[in-house]
């Protein structure tokens, strides 16, 4: 049974009319009356030169006159070979009928059972298969039909507009007629081929008696067909000694491959002996793919048992999962085998042409011993070929088993499948390799590179790791400075050295832990060494600056948690000290993070580096006729009396200068500067308190004033305008 590749099914010639002569548009058929094979047999005889003798014809039109002629010939015995096989494919067809209407079940038994219900199914299959190809050809036909039609309609309408002159006045347009006949005559045959459905019928009827009798076959069989042990035990026996036996091949075929080069019939061709070398290693090839292939049907073999006999609705989507894996392996070969057969004649012509070639002068007897091991090659082909195909087999069966087995569980096995399924998936997932590292180990005092694979679940499992751990490590760190600070008095510097060290060590070795129990080796970060000190040098050279600062400023301690600095144009109380910044809070309550690496190499102003105490002074102007000793004395005896002025640092009021509009007086005063308010609260209570002393005094405190002087050395000129008129 074969597909006719190109052929369409357009409409039934029993039922389609035949083309009536009427007109070009309604073509005529012409007769396939005359033998063309003797028409084409004579012209070929005779050639161009005699066959002008009798007609007047080109070199083109000769040509195309032969190839007319070819193709009717060979349309006509097309059609005879494509009746021929109708009336096989209608024989066979009443056979299977009447075997349908006769049908008897097979006897079976335990071991006989499972191949007669494999059997059917892969009939039902493939007759399946086989229809559904031909319904699509029969769906193709109609366009197909509707173009050779057109064709024979062009064709009988230039024989028509040759007709139309009458009887041709000269041999050439007697010529013309008969060669456009003779292409009429070609578009008929041709649409008649096109048309004739009688073959595809047969053929799509055939396939279903078929589907039929399978069908009948796998309704006796269901239910009765077991997969015993002993029958697992058969085919993997089986599958043991073709294993064996390809072994046995594989090492005949190295044997063959040593011997070859000192043959001494080879030894003076070695272009020749090249060429049987790559047979040779080709077949070594085909024994390993067969090896595998031998092995995946025994592990098949033993899927379709478990799928037979388990009770298990879980281990079928293992099983399933296998059974696919195997699937895609084996697919894999497909073009494999066209490449190997490719190769193999291409090899086999460059032998042939090796042995024509005079210069070579290779004798007849070399000969039989080339194609004798192009023979054995292709042999060996073929046999891969066919066991591939039954390894396709097995594997659609198993899914086929899968599928049926699947149809029988209630809904409860169905979610408890779908379940382990999902769990498959993710496993799957979870088990997917990403990338993989190169661990050296020392084996024997040798440097050994091992793969190490590192997988999805493996990141996943690490980054889990160190994100508790993290959450962990800040925890325990601070546990740990607040227990060490309760119990030795450590001030709020020291307790965040100790923090920032102790989550640094934590966080070291729950990294540590992370690797260990992902199975990533650390030795590969001694590869990684050269990278990691150029990113360093180049990118992370502003971190690397800030993080080392920041170590110094913990240790060094210029500034510290709770400290009053002042850094360019920001000024605030240290909050936090960290790794690459540090942090200051405004009197406004702004937060500012500030490199560490510009705190250490800039200008800094600390208030309280060694104590907090700081000066301030007050300027306070009064009027040139103001006692100045009781303003002095008045003033002395508010900041003294003020409760945020320090009373163990001196506290001076001075006649500090004579100024433009008044006497400057300058109160000087210690405040402590983390007491808050001191900044602007204390200033601003102290000048009111001056104020009202000094009103109450009766000392008036200045304000700006100017003199005007008048130049009346000379009179003024004063002149009295006129309203402007309107």
């Amino acid at each position: 049974m074969a597909f006719l590749p190109g052929s369409s099914l357009a409409q039934d010639p029993a039922t389609s009319p035949a083309p009536t002569p009427t007109a070009a548009s309604n073509p005529t058929p012409t007769p396939l009356e005359p033998d063309y094979a003797d028409m084409l047999t004579r012209a070929l005889d005779e050639g161009f030169e005699g066959f002008q003798k009798t007609e007047p014809a080109t070199p083109e039109e000769f040509r195309d006159y032969l190839h007319l002629l070819g193709q009717i010939v060979e349309m006509k015995t097309s059609k005879e070979k494509q009746a021929k096989r109708t009336q096989a494919f209608l024989s066979q067809t009443a056979e299977a009928e009447a075997a349908i209407a006769n049908f008897k079940p097979p006897v079976i038994n335990a071991d006989s059972g499972l191949d007669a219900f494999d059997s059917a199914r892969l009939d039902l299959w493939q007759a399946l298969n086989w229809l559904a190809a031909l319904e699509k050809i029969a769906e193709s036909r109609t366009e197909q039909n509707r173009i050779s039609f057109e064709e024979l309609k062009k064709a009988q309408s230039e024989l028509q507009a040759l007709q139309s002159t009458g009887t041709p006045a000269t041999p050439q347009l007697a010529w013309q007629r008969k060669l456009q006949d003779l292409r009429v005559a070609v578009a008929y045959a041709e649409h008649q081929a096109r048309t004739d459905s009688s073959f595809l019928h047969a053929d799509m009827k055939l396939q279903k008696a078929r589907i039929k009798m399978a069908n009948k076959y796998l309704d006796h069989l269901k239910g009765r067909v077991v997969f015993l042990t002993g029958l697992l035990n058969v085919k993997r026996e089986q599958a043991q000694k073709d294993e064996t036996e390809s072994a046995q091949t594989a090492k005949d075929l190295e044997n063959q491959v040593k011997s070859l080069p000192s043959s001494g019939t080879f030894r003076r061709y070695p272009e020749l002996s090249s060429l049987l070398m790559q047979g040779l290693e080709n077949q070594i090839q085909i024994s390993e793919y067969r090896r595998i292939g031998l092995l995946i049907r025994s592990q098949i073999w033993q899927a379709r048992h478990d799928i037979w006999n388990t009770s298990d609705p879980k281990s079928f989507e293992k099983t399933a999962r296998a059974v696919n894996d195997r699937m895609q392996d084996v697919q894999t070969w497909h073009p494999l085998i066209a490449n190997l057969n490719a190769k193999t004649q291409e090899r086999r012509r460059a032998a042939q042409a090796l042995l024509d070639d005079p210069n070579q002068k290779a004798p007849d007897t070399i000969r039989p011993l080339v194609e004798k091991y192009f023979t054995q090659e292709d042999a060996a082909l073929s046999k891969w070929e066919t066991e591939f195909d039954h390894l396709v087999q097995l594997l659609t069966l198993a899914n086929a088993d899968l599928t049926e087995r699947r149809g029988q569980l209630n809904m409860g096995q169905k979610l408890n499948v779908a379940a382990a399924s999902l769990g498959g998936e993710i496993g799957t997932l979870w088990n997917t390799e990403i990338f993989h590292l190169n661990d050296s180990v020392f084996i024997n005092g040798e440097v050994i590179q091992r793969p190490s694979p590192v997988t999805l679940g493996m990141m996943l499992t690490a980054l889990l790791i160190l994100i508790l751990g993290g959450l962990i490590s800040a925890a325990s760190s601070r546990w740990i400075r607040a227990r060490l600070s309760a119990r030795f008095s450590l001030d709020a510097n020291t307790g965040a050295i100790i923090q920032k060290f102790s989550n640094a060590f934590l966080l070291v070795c729950i990294s540590l832990v992370a690797l260990a129990v992902v199975k990533i080796p650390l030795t590969i970060f001694a590869l990684l060494g050269g990278a990691a000190a150029i990113a360093v040098g180049f990118g992370s050279q502003q971190l690397v600056n800030n993080l080392i600062s920041g170590i110094i400023l913990l240790f060094e301690r210029p500034i510290r948690i709770g400290d009053i600095i002042d850094v360019g144009a920001y000024a605030g109380t240290v909050t936090s000290i960290g790794t690459r910044c540090s942090q200051l809070r405004r009197a406004d309550g702004v937060e500012i993070l500030i490199p560490n690496s510009i705190i250490l190499q800039g200008t800094v102003v600390n208030w309280t580096l060694t104590d907090s105490h700081v000066r301030q002074e007050i300027l306070v102007g009064i009027s040139y006729t103001s006692p100045v000793e009781k303003a002095l004395e008045i003033i002395a005896q508010i900041a003294k009396s003020h409760p945020d002025v320090l009373k163990n640092s001196d506290t001076n009021v001075f006649f500090h200068d004579f100024g433009a509009d008044s006497i400057v007086l300058r109160l000087l005063y210690w405040v402590d500067k983390q007491v808050i308010g001191t900044a602007n609260r204390v200033p601003s209570e102290l000048r009111l308190s001056i104020y009202n002393a000094l009103s109450a005094a009766g000392i008036s405190l200045a304000f700006p004033q100017r003199d005007i002087h008048l130049a009346t050395a000379t009179p003024i000129s004063v002149q009295v305008l006129p309203p402007a008129a309107h």
